[in-house]
Parts: C-alpha cells; sequence; structure tokens
C-alpha cells in the first residue's frame, strides 16, 4: 500500500511540475496562478495514465522480443492518437472553463497542442526504448536459462537410456538365445545395436519427427516381446500426417519403460500399451496394474521430459493417474 501512495504522489508531483512549466513558457506571468495550474496537472495525469494502459495491453497482445516492429508501429501510433485527441479535448474544455465561450482552434491549442505531442512523443520514444531492451536483456537470461535445463535434461536423459539395468536384462536374454535359438540371438543383437545406434544419433538433438521416433520404438518393442513375449500387447495407431511433427528423442522410449517397471506383466493378465494420436498430440494409455514389489517412483523421467517441452513449446505435458488407466498426452510440435 506503500509503495502505491508513494507512486501516485510521485506521479501528481511530476505533472504538477510539468503543468508550472508549460505555463512559464507559454502563458503570461500574470496568469500564473489561475485555474490551469490545478487543471493542468489532471491533464498531464490523464495523458500518462492513459499511455501506461495502452502499454500494458498492447504487451498481452505484442511481445516485444517476439514482434517488436508490429509492437513499436502499434503503440507509437495508438499513444500518438490518444494523446492528440485528449489533449485536443481537454484543452478546449479548458478554454470553456475559462472563457465560457467553445471555440475550437483557441490561443491554447495553438501555443500548446504541438509543444505537448512533441513532449509526449519524446517520453514514450524513451519508455518504449527502455521497455524492449528490458524485455531483450530478459529474453537473453530466459534463453541461457532454456539451454543450461535443456542441457541438463538432455544429459539427464542419456543416463536414463544407458540405463546398466537395460543392458544387463537384455544380455540376460541374449545369453538364453545363444542356445535356444541362434538365429533369433542374431536378429537380437542387431535390434538391440539399432536401439543403441538411435541412442548415440540423438543423444544431441533437440527433436526428431515422430516417424523417426516410432522407428526407435519398433526396435525397442522387438527386444520386450523376446523378453516378456505376450505378457506385452501394444496397439499403436498413429495418424499419417501427424508423423511429420516432432517431439524430443526418446520420449516414447521412456514412457514404455515406465510403464513396465511400474506395473505387473504375466500371460494370465497381459499388460496393454496402446500409443495413439489425436489433434496433434501423442497419447500414451496402459491399464494400472501395480506391480507385488512396487518399486517407488522417483519422477524424474517425467520431470526432465516436462523441462525439455518447455524449450519449445507452451503447450503442458498432461499426466493422468486416475484408475483404472494411465495416461500421457505429449503435444507434438510443428517445427519453424
Amino acid at each position: 500500500m506503500k509503495e502505491i501512495v508513494k507512486a501516485f504522489l510521485l506521479k501528481i508531483g511530476i505533472s504538477t511540475l510539468t503543468a508550472m512549466a508549460f505555463k512559464l513558457l507559454f502563458f503570461r506571468l500574470n496568469d500564473f496562478l489561475d485555474t490551469d495550474l490545478f487543471l493542468i496537472p489532471v491533464i498531464v495525469l490523464l495523458l500518462w495514465e492513459g499511455n501506461i494502459f495502452i502499454n500494458n495491453r498492447l504487451e498481452k497482445k505484442y511481445k516485444w522480443v517476439e514482434d517488436s516492429k508490429k509492437r513499436m508501429i502499434t503503440q507509437v501510433t495508438v499513444s500518438l492518437l490518444f494523446t492528440m485527441t485528449t489533449l485536443f479535448i481537454c484543452i478546449d474544455l479548458l478554454h470553456f472553463i475559462k472563457f465560457h465561450e467553445f471555440k475550437p482552434i483557441n490561443r491554447a491549442i495553438r501555443q500548446l497542442f504541438v509543444p505537448a505531442i512533441f513532449i509526449t512523443l519524446f517520453v514514450l520514444v524513451s519508455y518504449v526504448s527502455r521497455q524492449f531492451f528490458k524485455a531483450w536483456k530478459q529474453s537473453l537470461v530466459e534463453v541461457e536459462k532454456y539451454k543450461t535445463e535443456s542441457a541438463n535434461a538432455q544429459l539427464q536423459n542419456l543416463k536414463n537410456q544407458l540405463n546398466p539395468h537395460f543392458l544387463f536384462n537384455n544380455l540376460s536374454v541374449l545369453s538364453s538365445l545363444v542356445y535356444q535359438n541362434q538365429d533369433k540371438a542374431v536378429d537380437f543383437i542387431n535390434e538391440l545395436s539399432k536401439v543403441y545406434r538411435y541412442v548415440l544419433d540423438n543423444k544431441n538433438a533437440e527433436l526428431v519427427n515422430l516417424h523417426e521416433e516410432l522407428s526407435f520404438l519398433d526396435h525397442y518393442i522387438y527386444l520386450l516381446k523376446i523378453r516378456f513375449g505376450n505378457s506385452i500387447l501394444f496397439e499403436i495407431n498413429i495418424d499419417k500426417n501427424a508423423k511429420n511433427l516432432f517431439l524430443p528423442p526418446m520420449c516414447l522410449q521412456m514412457l514404455v519403460e515406465n510403464t513396465i517397471q511400474h506395473n505387473e506383466t504375466s500371460q494370465a493378465n497381459p499388460l496393454k500399451v496402446c500409443i495413439y494420436t489425436e489433434n496433434n498430440r501423442l497419447i500414451i494409455t496402459n491399464p494400472i496394474q501395480p506391480r507385488s514389489d512396487k518399486v517407488e517412483s522417483s519422477q524424474i523421467g517425467l520431470k526432465n521430459m516436462k523441462v525439455r517441452y518447455q524449450f519449445f513449446t507452451d503447450e503442458k505435458i498432461e499426466i493422468s493417474n486416475s484408475e483404472p488407466i494411465f495416461k500421457v498426452t505429449l503435444p507434438l510440435i510443428a517445427k519453424k
């Protein structure tokens, strides 16, 4: 409350000083202490608050960094029109109060209008420049922040993908296949190498198209089917146009891995994972079948995924954990 009162009193003081300066410059000295001295500060304050209101409204519509040219043209045009209209009306009203006659083009208009417009334009340009450089500086800070967070998330994501447990489990499966079915063992090795090739090729990639991610998922699913057999089922239904949209790499694999980590899989009660697109969004669902040896979730993977998405879109990842279905919705990004 104190700050509001202080700001208001400051505006009143500046408006009064501006009024006195105008009186000294453009009116006779013997008129100095008449009603103008009390009415001109009101006009100055009205112009001040009106231009601040215009600035705040435009800030919501046109951001300085994203659309600086349109913001500059719009703000200068609207502010000048507002200032000219307000000045014209207020000065005519001031003349009417003093002389009790309506005269649109009067001495006050001729004396005050052009200087007031130039002063307003100077203040507006100064204010706009300050706002622009402040926004530009803030954007640089945010870009660096997002770059750091994205790099950390990608590093953490890479660590997750190269989880020793994943390699250990697949080597265990491979050792069994070598004795049981050598041809299938060779296929398994090829698919495993494709999984790791994709991880290594995209460790620095920010986005990949959905088609690539699905191809990678096919190799990953092959390994899972060898390991779990019919205990896990996949139903994939992807719109053709959505395959050209983008998402951060290995998001799908992480979600499938989480599904297996936290749910029971068995021949009698297979785990069914559904992956489909809807309105340019990728949706992954599975029934909630808690494991008997329940593993506590750290949510690190989902948190990292959210950080990576923040760098590319304002759309949010949606997570629904209500019985009986666990559902994750990922926005698909149209790369510019």
